[in-house]
């Protein structure tokens, strides 16, 4: 009985039509034998064989540059910034040699580029087309694996390059020009003298001098603040905020705005494509526990892959959610530095009790502490007192001045950045609140807030009960310490503890109960 075979229903075939037209040619195209021996001429196939992957590498490239808005944006922040800190005052020399120094970077980055490039080359695309030569689908799959990790480096790589090169040629325009227009005002610098007096033609005369003081918009901002608020104080405090925290939202919404329509036109590109075979790309927002709306969890894929995955996602909640893993996300375990054993500062807030039974009124104590790690300092770090008085002057300008207070609630809020020695855990109010808090914690050290990294804790659905409990010891009922209760804490002192055998340092303290400690004002 004959067999007979539907060739279109073979998996070779249907995987194939589904994935369309092949971008580098079959290789078996390209193989030709001569003579009765069936010798094959590897130069002619070598020869095919990079002549399609360099028209398949030349198509991703002319797909990768293409405008887009976030590299406009980022290319008009970093002009900014150039102009900003630029020295008008420099000698041309000083410009030449500033110029010379970025080229060299740039040479260097180039090297590094090419570099990488011909090492995948020579160590992984020649040995997977030698390979094929005597067997063509293992070379196929270890030619797809080399050229897929080598496309990712190459266009990375050169896509760092561009930046770096347009940026260095918008700055040597800059710069150029400047030269150019400061020569031609120099050698009119008589017509100058007649028009504006003798001190304006010797200032133009003086122009660029190698003895010149340097003069640039950040520095004359600088000495702005300075004669019109002073070089310290509260006024010169909220207009220097004022404007560094202009200047980076004004850059991020730039980014956002940029991000924003380079998303948009791409999703209308995309809407112009056939459909997918695994559906359209979709975007589901699951709130796992009804309990807690503001406890959402998003997905995004294919719709024909997002539904057994919304399943899985509920299944490991159910199983995991609410539970303390110890899992660290962002960065890998073995990337984390030590945080056991580095300086701890502590912060110490408290509300006396008041009782006065004739009004009926009784407030009771609360305290709470905020710790974290000096993860760049080390034991001989405090082999004298001059960080430490540098360090407990910020904290009482922080927190002392005046006293910092924390509004403590049921809600619990976490901020976790191992890597600069935060792990900070917060009862408050509100969102809102934490965020205050942490800002002003993470400002010791002059970092900034991280808002991704700012989370909400769980806390039970019925809420924690502010009534305290008794029970009965020997005899006797006792009433035990309430959780969960709400009020307004006062930062109260400050220590820090370096080590095990060395007794905690007061840093700062405001109840007059200490001694020893680092910094009193007046003193």
């Amino acid at each position: 009985m004959p067999i007979t075979f539907d060739l279109a229903r073979l998996t070779s075939r249907v995987v194939r039509s589904n994935v369309g037209t092949r971008i580098i040619r079959g290789m078996e195209q390209n193989v030709t034998t001569q003579g009765n021996n069936g010798v094959v001429n590897f130069v002619g196939w070598v020869f095919n064989t990079a002549w399609s992957l360099t028209g398949f590498i030349v198509g991703k490239l002319s797909g990768y540059f293409k405008f887009k808005w976030t590299t406009f944006w980022s290319w008009f922040v970093a002009t900014k910034q150039f102009i900003w800190n630029f020295n008008w005052n420099s000698s041309d020399s000083q410009l030449n040699d500033s110029i010379k120094a970025q080229w060299t970077a740039l040479a260097g980055q180039i090297g590094g580029t090419l570099g990488n490039a011909f090492g995948y080359i020579a160590c992984g695309i020649l040995p997977g087309m030698a390979i094929a030569v005597f067997n063509e689908p293992l070379g196929a799959v270890v030619l797809e694996k080399v050229t897929e990790e080598f496309l990712e480096e190459f266009l990375e790589n050169l896509g760092a390059l561009f930046n770096s090169a347009l940026r260095l040629g918008t700055q040597i325009l800059i710069t150029e020009t400047f030269k150019n227009v400061r020569k031609l005002i120099k050698s009119n610098s008589k017509l100058v003298g007649k028009l504006f007096g003798k001190n304006a033609e010797k200032a133009v005369q003086a122009w660029g001098s190698a003895n010149s003081k340097p003069w640039s918009f950040a520095s004359a901002n600088e000495e702005f603040l300075d004669n019109t608020f002073g070089s310290e104080g509260a006024w010169r405090e909220a207009a220097e905020e004022f404007q560094e925290e202009f200047d980076e939202a004004c850059t991020e919404a730039g980014y956002v705005v940029a991000n924003a329509v380079d998303t948009f036109l791409s999703a209308q590109m995309l809407e112009r494509e056939r459909t997918p075979l695994l559906g359209h790309t979709r975007y589901v927002e699951v709130t796992p526990n009804r309990e807690n709306p503001d406890e959402r969890i998003v997905l995004g894929g294919s719709e024909e892959l997002l539904m057994p995955v919304i399943i899985q996602t509920l299944a490991t909640y159910e199983q995991f959610g609410e539970r303390d893993l110890g899992v660290i996300y962002g960065t890998p375990a073995a990337d984390i530095p030590e945080r056991r054993y580095r300086p701890e500062v502590v912060l110490k807030f408290y509300r006396k009790q008041n009782k006065n039974p004739d009004k009926g009124e009784i407030t009771d104590a609360l305290s709470m502490q905020i710790s974290f790690r000096l993860m760049t300092k080390s034991k001989a770090d405090f082999a004298d007192d001059n960080y430490l008085k540098i360090l407990a002057e910020t904290i009482y300008r922080k927190f002392a001045t005046p006293p910092f207070k924390i509004n403590k609630g049921k809600q619990i809020y976490t901020y976790s950045d191992f890597e600069k020695g935060y792990q900070l855990k917060l009862d408050v109010t509100t969102q809102a609140e934490a965020r205050r808090v942490v800002e002003q914690v993470l400002d010791i050290q002059g970092h900034k807030v991280d808002d991704e990294l700012l989370r909400r804790g769980s806390a039970p659905v019925n809420g924690v009960s502010t009534r305290p409990e008794r029970v009965t010891i020997r005899g006797q009922v006792q009433k035990l310490p309430a959780r969960g209760k709400e009020g307004e804490v006062k930062f109260t002192h400050a220590y820090l503890n370096v080590g095990v055998a060395v007794p905690p340092i007061i840093l700062v303290d405001l109840t007059g109960k200490k001694r020893n400690v680092v910094y009193v004002p007046g003193k």
